[in-house]
């Protein structure tokens, strides 16, 4: 069966490609009808304003896994199924039963964690096991984000924020993708173990914090090599490789168990970051409680490619992240970083918060454009973690 697998991986990737970017190619009829949901193209406009705080759900840890997000999949449990629903709208009924023998033949190598909480999150939403694991390496190589931490004159706190925009080449999947974006806290022993911001039904972390220790936010890399391919059709390889071997590791579950250690601190985070090999190249922002705790790791699949600090005293008291690497130039189509550092740098140091970086940073064109999801802003030494939905259709549509 395995060489069977790896003959069909070409036309699969491809087909695949031409799914998960509708605006590329549309390979399969409107509708089709499988496993109790309705595959067909849907228009979901988000019902939440601009400004408004994300619900918050808790969820424990020391349930079962396959329990743990009963309670936020039954809330979400209709808006979750139609972003499903719009994500499988162009994928072929045979590349989708193809990728459903592919991943059960790798569902013993998955994490235990992973598996059963995927297990449980399909059973709330009455899909097959194989179109929840879709979903969630789907949105591990798609999340085009700016990431910002900084350093305050006036206390020397760090400050990290993020916007997340997700929904390149298809607006209508970040519409829906607003109904169902969520805080967390998860909880173990009956104490607050981290925060994150996900989509329900999403057991990764890209967005999280645990206070007093580190908070990372992950954004994809984009545009790399000697020959700038776009970094989707990588990480499609990439991950169809998480299924075949496991040699490769989705970045957002890393964060994930690194977040649940208890012993996690800043210089941990990013030792461990900086080592393990992962499923997709990625830029990890990470922040700490004391100053000069920032950083930004350029990722490679199998090796760190550079480490850029906080370095206040000479100057660099702000890091700006986007979706290609910090010492080429931004490309003219996509360049949030030049705006965003603008922004940053009228603020000052001496006013930087996460308020500010808020409204002033967060909320400024292009860094906050057509496909912003969520904007999130958090602090590790004063515990603060506060998340918002984004919705402006008056600001740029590309990113």
């Amino acid at each position: 069966m395995m060489s069977c697998v790896v003959r069909m991986r070409p036309l699969l990737l491809v087909m695949l490609v031409a799914a998960v970017i509708p605006g590329v190619a549309s390979l399969a009829p409107s509708t089709a009808r499988r496993h109790g949901v309705n595959f067909e193209m849907t228009t979901h406009p988000s019902g939440r304003d601009d400004g408004t705080p994300l619900e918050k759900f808790r969820v424990d840890l020391d349930d079962p896994p396959r329990e743990r997000w009963m309670n936020v999949m039954k809330a979400n449990r209709e808006d979750a199924r139609a972003t499903i629903s719009y994500l499988f709208s162009s994928l072929p009924e045979t590349v989708h039963s193809e990728v459903d023998v592919l991943i059960s033949n790798a569902e013993a190598r998955l994490p235990a964690w992973a598996r059963e909480e995927m297990l449980g999150v399909a059973d709330a939403l009455n899909v097959t096991f194989g179109d929840v694991v879709i979903v969630n390496l789907f949105f591990e190589i798609t999340p085009f984000c700016t990431s910002i931490v900084s350093q305050s004159a006036a206390s020397g706190l760090i400050y990290h924020a993020r916007n997340m925009d997700f929904g390149l080449a298809m607006p209508k999947l970040s519409a829906s993708l607003r109904d169902i974006a969520i805080d967390v806290e998860f909880w173990n022993s009956g104490e607050l173990a981290f925060s994150a911001t996900t989509f329900a039904g999403y057991v990764g972390v890209a967005t999280g914090m645990r206070a007093g220790a580190f908070s990372v936010t992950a954004n994809e890399r984009e545009m790399t090599g000697l020959i700038p391919v776009p970094n989707i059709f990588k990480s499609l390889i990439n991950l169809v490789n998480v299924l075949m071997t496991t040699d490769a590791y989705p970045v957002t579950w890393a964060v994930r168990e690194l977040l649940e250690k208890e012993d996690s601190d800043f210089d941990r985070a990013v030792s461990s970051l900086g080592a393990q090999k992962f499923a997709t190249q990625m830029y990890l922002t990470v922040g700490g409680v004391s100053a000069g705790e920032g950083v930004v790791l350029t990722r490679g699949r199998n090796e760190l490619l550079d480490t850029w600090k906080i370095n206040a005293d000479d100057g660099e008291w702000f890091l700006v992240q986007t979706n290609y690497d910090h010492w080429i130039p931004m490309p003219p189509w996509d360049n949030r970083k030049a705006p965003a550092e603008k922004a940053i740098l009228e603020v000052g140091a001496e006013e930087i918060s996460p308020a500010t970086i808020y409204k002033r940073v967060l909320s400024r064109d292009p860094v906050l454009n057509q496909l912003t999801v969520y904007s999130t802003t958090m602090s590790c030494s004063e515990g603060t973690y506060a998340s918002r939905v984004r919705d402006c259709p008056k600001c740029s549509p590309f990113r």
